[in-house]
């Protein structure tokens, strides 16, 4: 696993203004010494400069110039990099780690949720409940909305989401309706939501409609509008959380601050990019606001995702909206347009599995696009509102047929139904597999894959991006057969055959995390909770290939593998270190290790007290910035509590240092 550091001689040429570094020199640009600005020394740097675990490259320090990695070496070859004004950091024999990248995480979203966020927007408040019956679950939320309504004012928007979804999807046109929420909740915007549908009032219907400018295409109800039942639940839930609710221009401003901040809170346990589709118009509008003013805590990757909700005119608006991929800055680039979830989750995948009518009925397939025939795809399980799903991929298939695209991202593809949907709809284009490779497709979560897809996976270039959850696991078990776990997530079968595996939702998504390894441990012992997850055979095989899978591998599916996703010279300078040794100890104590500095683009932008007596932190417990200096550092990106210009006159950009 470790190549000999032989990355360093004391051989510097300066050509041109340039410092040269390869096996033996250095690489800088316009440099005006020889001479790095920052280094870290007395590191255990894993540099994932290979794709192959066996042949990482181990260093102990790191010169950095800039925003970009200068050279990586020894202690003692470093140390000739640094001058009298180079600002030295001791990792004090700590692992030192490229920055992580998490390639599914939808902070815009999520950012929502957290207690400090919903306290400086009430109405973001969403009330959980959970039952074991039908009958018992819709009495309980029948009363949950009328006690709400007394508690706020009129149209203030009314959320209520049900547990567990196998027993709420069966209220949902029956026990649960539009008409059934308007009689405890006249006054107010109720929305009902849970994992594979969504139940709306009158006056949410209302209110959507009217923000938006159309009726809702009759593809989004399962029974007619009056019912008011939906099989959707991303596009309304998310969008009224963001549009209707956070939108708002009176308190658009804290949204974003709240977004900014949980993006934070990833940087402080090491995430220093992620990966999300940004669903809703205001998603995009606060993530560029942050960005042309220089204020994105982490790097954002984002698939163009928008022009899809509630719109009818899907195919005439992505036959209009032309290649963003790989458009953008170093902090915000596009990756295309995502279609977003082609099935939906748990109980709501589309699956070959075999299983009775009643968990087949559940299931949420898409139509499958004329001409071609998926085998899980059935009359039972087939869901309209899915429709609009398998437009927009048909739409941006023949898109990159006619050489009008050059990428298609990833989105949520549940079970294995959904993924020969998903690569059929590729093939039905007309396109050739080398062509179909170049596109970098992928999918994510990984819930059911069979053996020949992920041979068929290899083949295509396709990157599978899986997060650790138990559900298909309970799923599988109370409703399909145990002989169907090899189905989930089979990332060690993924990685034999070749295919490209990277695992995602390890950062702060939909709760607060303190380790951005508590997923990888997970992983390693194939265990969530004591309970075996999926089959212990399909655990990833070691430490080395977990940490390519959150750095390296994830950069490509980003278009951004000659920028991020390792140590080498010439890359980003994205760098954490960790509060141990990486590579030490038993596996399941991976999850006590986190960032004591994280550090982007060659500026720190968390650190703690471990190293040299400095604090720079948000905590999420009192939503209060940390600046102590007990070190002199030039180093820090906030010098000051952040600032975020108000929204509506921040578009030429903010120069106020920071």
């Amino acid at each position: 696993m470790g190549k000999l550091v032989r990355l360093l001689s004391a051989t510097v040429s300066v050509l041109a203004g340039f410092m040269v570094l390869n096996a033996a020199t250095v690489i800088a640009s316009a440099a005006p010494a020889p001479y790095a600005e920052t280094v870290i020394l007395n590191g255990k740097v894993i540099t994932a400069d290979s794709d192959d675990p066996q042949d990482i490259t181990m260093a102990e320090a790191v010169a950095i110039y800039g925003d970009r990695i200068m050279a990586v070496g020894s202690n003692e070859d470093i140390q000739k990099l640094v001058a009298d004004w180079t600002e030295v950091i001791d990792a004090k024999g700590n692992s030192v780690i490229p920055g992580l990248i998490d390639t599914h995480n939808h902070i815009y979203e999520t950012s929502t949720g957290f207690p400090w966020v919903v306290k400086s927007l009430p109405e973001l408040l969403e009330v959980d409940l959970r039952a074991n019956t039908e009958q018992e679950l819709a009495d309980i939320l029948h009363k949950a909305v009328a006690a709400r309504a007394k508690q706020v004012e009129p149209g203030t928007w009314i959320r209520i989401r049900l547990n567990p979804a196998e027993v709420a999807v069966k209220t949902f046109g029956d026990e649960v309706t539009r008409s059934s929420l308007d009689e405890v909740g006249p006054n107010n915007p109720v929305f009902v939501s849970t994992r594979g549908g969504s139940v709306l009032n009158t006056m949410a219907i209302e209110s959507v409609e009217g923000h938006y400018g159309n009726e809702l295409p009759s593809g989004y109800w399962m029974r007619g509008k009056d019912v008011g039942w939906s099989g959707e639940y991303t596009d309304f839930s998310r969008c009224i959380g963001l549009d209707l609710i956070s939108g708002k221009p009176e308190v658009f401003d804290t949204y974003i601050k709240g977004y900014f901040e949980v993006m934070q809170a990833n940087a402080q346990i090491g995430v220093t990019t992620h990966k999300s589709h940004l669903q809703c118009e205001s998603g995009f509008s606060a993530s560029s606001h942050l960005a042309r003013n220089g204020l994105m805590p982490i790097r954002l990757a984002w698939g163009h995702r928008w022009m899809q909700p509630f719109s009818p005119y899907i195919k005439e608006t992505y036959r209009r909206i032309g290649d963003w991929t790989g458009y953008g800055s170093d902090f915000m680039w596009s990756i295309g347009s995502s279609v977003g979830g082609i099935d939906a989750g748990g109980v709501g995948w589309c699956t070959s599995m075999p299983a009775d009518d009643n968990i087949k009925a559940r299931e949420q397939c898409p139509p499958a696009p004329e001409g071609v025939e998926i085998e899980a795809i059935q009359a039972i399980n087939t869901v309209q509102n899915r429709a609009r799903r398998t437009e927009h991929l048909e739409t941006l298939a023949a898109l990159a047929a006619e050489g009008r695209i050059s990428g298609i991202p990833g989105w949520h593809v549940s079970g294995d139904g959904a993924l020969d949907l998903l690569f059929k709809t590729y093939q039905a284009s007309g396109m050739s597999d080398e062509k179909i490779r170049t596109l970098r497709i992928e999918s994510d979560h990984c819930h059911a894959v069979t053996q020949e897809q992920v041979q068929l996976a290899a083949r295509l270039n396709h990157t599978f991006s899986c997060d650790a959850a138990d559900t298909p696991t309970r799923v599988i078990k109370g409703g399909y057969g145990e002989e169907y776990l090899t189905l989930n997530a089979p990332v060690n079968s993924m990685l034999k055959a070749g295919a490209r595996v990277v695992i995602s939702e390890f950062g702060i998504q939909g709760e607060l995390r303190t380790s951005p390894f508590e997923d990888g441990v997970m992983w390693l012992t194939r265990k969530i909770n004591g309970e075996t997850w999926g089959v212990p055979e399909e655990a990833v095989p070691d430490r080395m290939t977990l940490m390519l899978m959150m750095t390296r591998w994830g950069a490509y599916p980003l278009w951004r593998e000659n920028t991020i996703g390792s140590i080498e010279t010439g890359k980003l300078a994205d760098i954490v270190i960790l509060n141990g040794d990486y590579m030490a100890g038993p596996v399941e104590n991976l999850d006590k290790l986190t960032s004591i500095l994280t550090m982007i683009g060659g500026q720190v932008a968390h650190e703690t007290s471990e190293l040299r007596g400095n604090t720079l932190n948000f905590s999420t417990d009192t939503a209060e910035w940390t600046l102590q200096k007990n070190t002199p550092t030039s180093l820090w990106r906030w010098q000051d509590t952040p600032t975020i210009p108000a929204f509506l006159s921040g578009a030429a950009g903010y120069d106020k240092p920071m």
